[in-house]
């Protein structure tokens, strides 16, 4: 059996740490923030985007066909360096607290935001090592969020067919997403049609309850 920490012939010629997968998963981490920042003023919560960076950065190589074929652990780098920028939205309030202190009236600069969030980032990193010691290295936890994440790029780097079919699949779902937005924006009553009302449930449309179109809550309902 290998053993923990040595790599294999075909990663030693490439460093995981490699900038282009830095560049990439800071690219890929910014969509996702912008997408979380929506998506959580929505719902309430947002999603870390580890399986989602590691199939757009994957599929996004693929298809540059770099001359140093890019790594497992590269994808690894880029999802590790995308969903951390992504989950900075929950960690520095962006969809939660701050929003609230807004709708009270109190603002804030971005300079002000931006020192409060290089400040939650430094906090998150300071323990990082010691938790990742205690729950990974000594009591060796399965996190489900990473065992799919490391399923995911497993998977595709086995098949490389199977991957551009994910990646296909992907660009179909974001392309619909983007058509039922701008279908909605169009013409709101598709976003909330007047279903309790049509039922003769009016107290309760009056009371907030109804159904929402929306392809963004149904694809973070699925994740």
């Amino acid at each position: 059996s290998r053993r923990v920490g040595r790599m294999t012939p075909e990663y030693e010629a490439v460093d995981p740490l490699s900038p282009r997968a830095v560049i990439a998963g800071m690219l890929v981490g910014f969509v996702v923030s912008a997408m979380n920042v929506s998506f959580g003023l929505k719902a309430g919560w947002g999603q870390g985007g580890s399986v989602l960076a590691a199939a757009v950065s994957i599929g996004l190589f693929s298809a540059m066909k770099p001359k140093i074929p890019f790594t497992q652990l590269e994808a690894n780098v880029c999802q590790t360096v995308a969903s951390a920028a992504g989950s900075m939205t929950m960690a520095a309030g962006l969809i939660g607290p701050i929003p609230a202190l807004h709708l009270l009236g109190m603002r804030y600069s971005v300079w002000t935001m931006m020192t409060w969030g290089a400040s939650v980032a430094f906090l998150g990193v300071f323990f990082a090592v010691p938790l990742r010691r205690h729950f990974l290295l000594e009591s060796q936890l399965r996190f489900p969020s990473g065992t799919a994440t490391a399923e995911t790029i497993r998977s595709m780097f086995a098949d490389a067919r199977r991957a551009k079919s994910q990646v296909g699949t992907l660009i179909r779902a974001a392309a619909f997403a983007a058509g039922t937005v701008v279908l909605t924006w169009c013409f709101p009553r598709v976003l909330r049609p007047p279903v309790f009302a049509t039922l003769g449930l009016a107290s309760a449309a009056r009371w907030g309850w109804g159904i929402r179109i929306d392809a963004t809550l149904v694809g973070g309902g699925i994740l």
